[in-house]
């Protein structure tokens, strides 16, 4: 395969096919599209916990328009509630922010793993295992929630910043234009795919193109398409 075949946005979301258990990674910088993705994703699950880390963000409160409820803790989650917003308020310093978060995503993530059929949202998994510390549980649940039908969403601004895991182990794998060697490097975490093929394109895709690899196994399905702008 010289070359990856460019599909429209509209003909790659009909095409989409997303099974619960399939995980998903998506990287981008900052403006890219990510955001955009995320909202079109969405409503493709239900039982979805979204992990809310920013002070504030604009689709925090879409999604919360869309019937989303906010939660600063697991333990407050009504058994018939099945979309979530886990977005603990900011604290006086940023230490006890992130303490706050710290407990409340790690108490989440030990619950979600005994009960089944959870979508869990991690927009910044590079500050929920960097920061807060949780890279352990973000990695056990990667490779394990799979067995009990649950599904991970991991996004992050570059490869580099992922726990191996996360590539290794999504089925679906969004990315955006990278030219970092580092970034580059660690496409080769990601199975079943030509890493040669995928690392050239990666380096002259357009600001809201991305390329969309599917992995099974030993075998791959890689197109490039575009976020609706």
């Amino acid at each position: 395969m010289s070359e990856i075949n460019r599909v429209s946005w509209e003909d790659f979301i009909r095409d989409f096919q997303w099974k619960q258990g399939e995980h998903v990674a998506a990287i981008a910088p900052t403006g890219a599209g990510k955001t955009t993705l995320f909202k079109n994703l969405l409503p493709y699950r239900g039982y979805n916990i979204f992990f809310g880390t920013k002070p504030d963000d604009k689709l925090y409160h879409q999604i919360l328009r869309n019937g989303y409820v906010r939660h600063e803790s697991f333990d407050d989650i009504k058994s018939y509630e099945n979309n979530i917003l886990l977005w603990v308020k900011q604290r006086k310093t940023i230490s006890e922010t992130i303490d706050a978060q710290r407990e409340a995503f790690r108490n989440a993530l030990n619950q979600i793993v005994i009960q089944k059929g959870w979508t869990v949202w991690i927009d910044e998994a590079k500050y929920l295992s960097q920061m807060l510390g949780l890279k352990e549980e973000l990695t056990y649940c990667v490779e394990q929630l799979r067995s009990i039908d649950s599904t991970v969403i991991c996004g992050a601004q570059r490869p580099a910043f992922l726990p191996p895991s996360v590539l290794a182990g999504s089925t679906h794998v969004f990315l955006w234009k990278t030219t970092d060697r580092r970034d580059q490097e660690k496409l080769s975490d990601i199975g079943g795919i030509d890493a040669t093929i995928v690392r050239n394109e990666a380096k002259s895709l357009g600001k809201h193109e991305f390329i969309y690899i599917k992995s099974r196994g030993t075998t791959s399905k890689l197109v490039i398409s575009q976020t609706p702008k």
